[in-house]
């Protein structure tokens, strides 16, 4: 639940936004647990799933500029300004979630020995310090005040971690901050980009060719049929390219708002509207 609080994007209001949402999630745990039961006698699944997620964030993460680069060519002037708060809530959430996902190991590292540039690029940790077990009572009780604390906190903190590397995975790095439209396209793409290189690079880990490939190919056609929905959906709110991320529809009604500041008059109700209608 913090994992949501931090990490989870903003749903739409209408109803067909969260039958959406609730179907990527649902996509997500069953294709989980397909994975899980087809190939647990062949592979380390978890291990798997994990470098997958990973290699899924670090993708995302390199190839960002791109499309926020294109966004803002594109866009209509007056509109980029809120592409760019997209933006900053986008990068909020970046660094919130590297932070936590590299938090452990620059614990780890600085109780290993001495943390600095070096260590942490070549990862090669040196256990340079002793607890000392003679400590006065005050500081074996701080100890142990810590190892306490570590142990309660342990278990959440490693469902917490998982939890950030899945949102980071299946948000692209937050890419619908950016522009609703980025959401569909851009995770799609990622996926596509990861079965692509899976496929030519036949690394099945000890699974089965036939079921290899099965369940590559079934993964791409659930994450293709949904981001075609949720893609059509979007349009048909409203949202395009060109505006903005607001939908079309509230841009008009701003537009009217402005007139009739400036005009001081009021629009035509729809019963008005329709004696002049042809």
């Amino acid at each position: 639940m913090t994992a949501r609080f931090l990490f989870r994007p903003r749903v739409g209001p209408s109803r067909k936004d969260r039958t959406l949402d609730r179907l990527a999630f649902w996509r997500s745990t069953a294709g989980l647990g397909v994975i899980l039961v087809a190939t647990s006698q062949y592979q380390d699944v978890s291990a798997n799933i994990i470098e997958k997620a990973l290699e899924t964030g670090r993708l995302a993460l390199i190839l960002l500029p791109i499309p926020i680069l294109v966004m803002l060519i594109v866009t209509r002037s007056g509109r980029r300004t809120r592409i760019l708060s997209g933006v900053l809530l986008m990068t909020r959430r970046a660094v919130l979630a590297l932070i936590f996902f590299y938090l452990p190991f620059v614990l780890i590292l600085a109780a290993a020995g001495e943390l600095n540039i070096d260590t942490l690029a070549n990862g090669q940790v040196d256990f340079r310090q002793d607890i000392d077990l003679n400590a006065s009572g005050e500081a074996a009780f701080w100890l142990l005040a810590a190892m306490a604390l570590v142990i309660v906190l342990f278990p959440w903190y490693v469902c917490f971690w998982y939890c950030t590397i899945y949102w980071t995975a299946r948000t692209g790095f937050w890419i619908g901050d950016v522009h609703p439209l980025l959401a569909p396209i851009g995770t799609t793409g990622l996926a596509l980009l990861i079965s692509a290189q899976e496929i030519i690079e036949r690394d099945t880990n000890g699974v089965p060719e036939w079921l290899w490939l099965t369940l590559n190919l079934c993964g791409v056609a659930t994450v293709l049929v949904l981001a075609i929905f949720e893609y059509r959906h979007l349009r048909a709110a409203g949202h395009r390219f060109r505006d903005g991320p607001e939908p079309a529809a509230m841009n008009s009604a701003e537009r009217t708002d402005g007139v009739e500041a400036a005009t001081g008059t009021t629009p035509m109700t729809s019963p008005q509207a329709d004696r002049f209608r042809p």
